[in-house]
């Protein structure tokens, strides 16, 4: 009988938190594995040679490890490797950026802008996906280089991060009804992208829960644990910036920081 047991959960560095947050709500019997890949990131500014080879250590790890599905909670790296795994690995692999797409493409938006990293942005990944679902839909897409390493640095430590946010915000046409949050570092300073936008956001990190959900209902893979699942936190660089903007954001305590050389 495969043991396999661990959902792995992976991610240049804290962003994927805000989707880790959705799936422990959803299935919080299940045991987690998070990878914070934090010693590299951004994966924004990469290429996508150099993204599949940081991407490749961790999923090896986290299958060394009894993973029995694994969740690309990291929306350029969705785009630079989700085919790759699809094809080489025996469990489930599940990105991000389909949730996105469905969620806009799904309902009657006549609009709809998208904030990215500078590789998710120039992928053009979003705007092809939403218009092959809707062909009647405008796509307005904005690359946004410097918001995920100050998210991942402590927003609040910049004091230039309302200049920063609201120069990327006034690129977005008055005319777009809704905004995606195309980086799950987004999520992080929704409060503050709310103040600058007045219609729908979506953060498809909830989306991507439920996608989880459906692949493991289907495969017969969800945990029979009646108690609820532990969540375990693993990085590349400094654990205690880490921990602090993790607890932060989840509103609780971690206890379950490890870092690792890969």
């Amino acid at each position: 009988m495969d043991k396999r047991c661990n959902i792995g959960i992976f991610d240049s560095g804290v962003g994927g938190v805000s989707v880790l947050k959705k799936i422990i709500k959803l299935l919080p019997n299940e045991d987690i594995m998070y990878f914070g890949d934090t010693k590299n990131i951004p994966y924004g500014g990469k290429t996508k040679e150099e993204i599949q080879n940081l991407s490749k250590r961790i999923v090896e790890f986290l299958i060394l490890n009894n993973c029995k599905a694994i969740v690309i909670a990291c929306n350029t790296a969705t785009i630079a490797t989700l085919e790759m795994f699809k094809k080489q690995c025996n469990i489930p692999i599940i990105g991000i950026i389909d949730a996105g797409v469905e969620m806009v493409s799904s309902n009657e938006y006549e609009e709809v802008s998208v904030l990215g990293t500078p590789f998710t942005i120039e992928s053009g990944e979003h705007l092809n996906k939403i218009k092959k679902k809707n062909k009647k839909i405008k796509v307005n897409t904005i690359a946004c280089k410097e918001l995920c390493p100050m998210i991942e640095g402590g927003w609040e430590s910049f004091e230039n991060r309302y200049e920063v946010l609201g120069e990327y915000m006034s690129h977005i046409p008055k005319t777009s009804d809704v905004l995606l949050l195309a980086c799950t570092h987004y999520p992080f300073i929704l409060n503050d992208i709310e103040k600058r936008f007045e219609g729908k956001i979506i953060d498809p990190s909830e989306e991507c829960a439920r996608e989880l959900f459906r692949v493991l209902k289907k495969e017969d893979m969800l945990s029979t644990n009646k108690e609820k699942g532990k969540v375990e936190f693993y990085i590349t660089g400094d654990k205690d910036s880490f921990k602090k903007t993790v607890e932060k954001f989840l509103g609780s305590e971690i206890k379950d920081v490890y870092k690792v050389n890969i």
